[in-house]
């Protein structure tokens, strides 16, 4: 913000020089010129709707109980794996250790029964292949990639990380001192602070009302049985899908598979009842970072699990609202009233429900007026049905920028997994486009109507309260919580 009105004092700065000193009237004086207008801005059309190709899945199982997905795909000598475990995501985390999934994740590749870490880096590196482990609150993943003719021996390591990691005692401690300190840098992060602020207060007690990272305390308190333990239960192949794209067949894919994962044993554990998402009250905290020069804002509301029918009726409703530089928030916030670099919305659809986010950075001494903005573009999505053009460039957005998505093996992969977790029908891709573009004014203001309820709304703010309490009065937050960092 600083550099915009710097610049624009200096523009108009640099005009006044450039303006020349008024000349006495007189027939020696120049004849002004003429007038020349500028000539309009035309506006590329788009272009034809670039089509989405999906190839079809192969659907196997190996001995072990381990789902197979397969999608063949010859362009290029290149094949993408994306094993999805079901029950090992943050989600499963014990109360007095969270962070354990993550944490468990993490340690995959820093070790094995037979394997080093070093010698795990190296075997990639001499392949040019990527190994990769991680968490999501409802899933963990490992994925990586090759050239097709070595593929077997990514799976062989694949293998040998899923079913035999060591968590050695000197990794361990490395990996330990790491989490701890990132979690120690998170302290100055404004994003962070908000992020580990809004869970529990939006959540409560629900399996997601925690930092999926775990806390300093608990990551000190972890130890290897405890990432041995969480390993044994919930990384099973019988609570997993493996997603294989590239070029491979299944006549050549399976054997292969059964070699490198036949070590690789165990049924699906226990899965617990779903927990039911919480019924929040409107709540707002105000975390003390003196200052500041920019505040920054999280306001959740209730949403919807992945699974709703609403869900991509949601997605076109938050890119209307702060999906791009198209949307709302960006128009009006940023370029009409410089609050902001960029503030965003999205639904955060999970397993087990969901939250409707706004949030971003604002200067802190424009936070008030930026909140009842945010507030008076909700409550506008909710009173008065979208135009139908701007609705159109919403689904566009949304429909165009798809076919990138599965421009490469890996990006294939990683959409496909995201049907796994989330059992999708198998067909929801090929039909998804559609979809979107058949959603209207009337679904989006319906949906707004569920999902933007200002009388639950979740705030959090990270910023000067010298500067910010002030704003504040007259807003819709309720009594504001002022915390120290």
């Amino acid at each position: 913000m600083r550099a915009r009105n710097i610049a624009a004092v200096l523009a108009i700065l640099l005009a006044g020089c450039a303006t020349p000193a008024k000349l006495p009237e007189s027939a020696s004086s120049p004849a002004p010129a003429p007038v020349v207008a500028a000539p309009p801005v035309s506006v590329p059309a788009l272009g034809p709707q670039p089509e989405l190709r999906l190839p079809s899945s192969r659907h196997f199982r190996l001995a072990n109980g381990l789902a197979v997905r397969l999608v063949e795909s010859h362009r290029l000598p290149i094949v993408a794996v994306h094993l999805v475990l079901l029950e090992a995501g943050a989600a499963r985390d014990p109360g007095r250790l969270p962070g354990l999934a993550s944490f468990t994740a993490a340690m995959l590749t820093e070790g094995t029964l037979t394997r080093t870490a070093i010698q795990i880096s190296e075997e990639l590196g001499g392949l040019g292949a990527s190994l990769s482990a991680g968490t999501s609150m409802d899933a963990a993943w490992v994925s990586g990639s090759a050239l097709s003719r070595h593929l077997p021996r990514l799976l062989d390591l694949l293998g040998d990380v899923v079913a035999n990691p060591a968590f050695p005692a000197t990794d361990f401690a490395r990996v330990q001192d790491q989490r701890r300190v990132s979690l120690l840098q998170q302290r100055d992060q404004p994003g962070a602070v908000a992020s580990r602020t809004f869970g529990p207060l939006f959540w409560g007690d629900h399996p997601y009302g925690h930092w999926a990272g775990g806390t300093e305390a608990s990551v000190a308190a972890t130890t290897r049985a405890d990432l041995a333990g969480f390993h044994a239960e919930h990384w099973r192949p019988g609570a997993a899908e493996l997603v294989v794209v590239g070029d491979v067949d299944v006549d050549s894919l399976r054997p292969v598979l059964e070699r490198a994962l036949a070590g690789w044993k165990g049924a699906a554990p226990a899965r617990p009842p779903a927990a039911e998402a919480p019924t929040t009250a409107r709540r707002a905290v105000l975390v003390e970072k003196k200052g500041a020069p920019q505040t920054f804002l999280i306001l959740g509301m209730p949403g919807i699990p992945r699974s709703d029918p609403d869900y991509v009726t949601a997605q076109v409703l938050f890119q209307v609202l702060g999906g791009g530089s198209a949307s709302r928030l960006f128009r009006d916030l940023r370029e009409e009233k410089g609050y902001t670099y960029g503030l965003s919305a999205r639904e955060a659809a999970s397993r087990q429900g969901g939250v409707s986010y706004l949030g971003g950075s604002v200067r802190a001494d424009a936070t008030g007026q930026a909140l009842g903005d945010l507030l008076a573009q909700v409550r506008a999505l909710r009173d008065v049905p979208v135009p139908i053009a701007e609705l159109a460039d919403a689904r566009d957005g949304i429909v165009r920028s798809l076919p990138g998505d599965f421009a490469s093996v890996s990006g294939i992969a990683g959409r496909l997994a995201e049907q796994v977790v989330y059992a999708l029908p198998e067909d929801w891709w090929a039909r998804y486009p559609s979809r979107v573009q058949s959603v209207t004014p009337a679904d989006v203001q319906r949906v707004a109507r569920r999902v933007l309820d200002e009388g639950r709304l979740v705030t959090v703010m990270v910023g000067d309260p010298a500067v910010v309490t002030p704003q504040l009065g007259g807003l819709p937050l309720g009594d504001v919580e002022v915390r120290k960092p």
